[in-house]
């Protein structure tokens, strides 16, 4: 199998699975939106979670994944089932966000990266980020030293001026 064509097939597992998750997920809030007794006797506090969890396995199609089931068994713990449409659209916005487009990724930096440099960190986040990233460079010389690094919404502040600042806050408390 060529290397090109796995992560085609990735993604097609990837949304059926979640798919499948997704309509069971669907299918259990549209039972509980349906029948308000069913829904409050769920969220009752003063019956047993054995009892209650039995009540929620009749909602749930016998072929469901464990995890799904266990994530439903969560929520009902915490007593939090009435986040199910929230859940679902947040599942389904997420598969949306990965397809549309590479993550960006600022790498801020205190002098130039060497090419070397940038491959090594390339090789580093495409391992724990995936290969769908858009990299851009910035130098700010203003951080001294080390990398911030910016993932979608994840920022990664490796840099000297950010651990000089908590060394001396770090002091500051000590000195107290």
């Amino acid at each position: 199998m060529s290397a090109d064509r796995v992560p085609s097939y990735v993604n097609a597992f990837f949304e059926a699975a979640l798919e499948r998750w997704t309509g069971t997920l669907d299918s259990v809030a549209a039972a509980l939106a349906g029948n308000a007794a069913l829904a409050g006797r769920l969220a009752a506090d003063d019956t047993a979670f054995a009892a209650r969890q039995r009540l929620l396995d009749g909602l749930i199609p016998a072929d469901t994944d464990l995890p799904v089931r266990n994530l439903l068994y969560a929520l009902l713990q915490g007593g939090d089932l009435t986040r199910l449409p929230d859940l679902s659209a947040a599942l389904r916005l997420r598969l949306a966000r990965t397809e549309v487009g590479p993550t960006p990724v600022e790498v801020v930096s205190a002098v130039t990266l060497t090419d070397d440099q940038r491959q090594a960190l390339v090789a580093k986040l495409t391992a724990q980020y995936g290969s769908n990233l858009a990299l851009s460079y910035r130098v700010d010389p203003a951080i001294l030293g080390g990398l911030i690094v910016r993932i979608g919404d994840k920022l990664i502040d490796g840099s000297v001026a950010s651990k000089l600042a908590a060394m001396k806050q770090a002091l500051g408390v000590m000195s107290d």
